[in-house]
């Protein structure tokens, strides 16, 4: 979640280590595909700093975003804290149109490479509870550069998240998790995430998810041990069938975790911004 919003850094142990991989429409030629780094740690008793890389690949698209985190915490009881956190990095982009095939061989002008360095800032607030979180973040405060009259990267437009969590405990070994994220990007319509996993003795979490779109995603996360975990989210349209491809994505994650917060939230979250 620290991919998305700094107020997360320190906040979910002392030290935190991600890695993620994403792989969608893996049946289509130069497919989206995106790998992710963090590492956050708490720093004191109210200081969190962090650190994420994010690489992309979209068909004609390289990019690769990397920003440190700051967070600063807030205690209001003795289960209750606020966490604000300030983000700041850039963003380098390269394009080569060249790739693209046309209806003729003759040379389309309009077709030349571009590359730029686009540094931005963002922010971001988490308020939690030992059964209920909710945080929300503006990763990117600033569009992107323009190059000539042509827009960058639509990417690098203003992103909204706001997201949150509730643990309904059954018993002393099973819970459910109901989970939401909203998502708002300038320009684009918003898209809404509505989930919800079952836990067993902190062991693993089953859940689904749908998404704005039609989308429908499953999940699986594996505990190894209290410093380890595993998971993997498969995601499917629901009317796949009708672009002539498929449009299915796989998502792969580990995270160590060392010396864990007493109330650590837990929310995983697409690696592709």
């Amino acid at each position: 979640m620290s991919l998305v919003n700094p107020a997360f850094s320190g906040a979910e142990g002392k030290h935190v280590v991600s890695l993620a991989s994403r792989n969608q429409w893996s049946e289509t030629k130069s497919s989206p595909k995106t790998n992710a780094f963090s590492y956050s740690a708490a720093i004191g008793k109210n200081v969190g700093l962090g650190i994420s890389v994010i690489s992309d690949k979209i068909f004609i698209e390289n990019q690769t975003t990397i920003t440190t985190d700051f967070s600063y915490q807030l205690t209001l009881s003795n289960d209750t804290a606020i966490f604000l956190g300030i983000k700041a990095g850039g963003n380098s982009y390269s394009s080569d149109p060249t790739m693209l095939s046309g209806y003729n061989s003759e040379i389309d002008p309009l077709k030349s490479s571009l590359s730029s360095f686009n540094p931005n800032l963002g922010v971001g607030f988490l308020y939690q509870m030992s059964d209920f979180w909710i945080s929300g973040s503006i990763p990117r405060l600033f569009n992107s550069k323009r190059d000539g009259e042509m827009q960058i990267q639509s990417r690098d437009r203003v992103h909204t998240y706001i997201a949150g969590e509730y643990v309904f405990s059954l018993n002393d070994k099973f819970a459910l998790k109901l989970n939401l994220m909203y998502r708002k990007t300038k320009g684009i319509d918003a898209v809404t995430d509505v989930g919800l996993k079952g836990s067993y003795s902190n062991f693993f979490d089953l859940g689904f998810s749908f998404r704005t779109g039609s989308i429908f995603s499953s999940q699986a996360i594996l505990n190894i041990n209290e410093n380890l975990e595993l998971g993997y989210a498969y995601d499917t349209y629901g009317s796949d069938q009708l672009s002539g491809i498929s449009l299915k994505a796989h998502e792969i994650f580990m995270r160590f975790i060392f010396s864990k917060t007493s109330k650590t939230p837990k929310v995983e979250v697409e690696t592709s911004e």
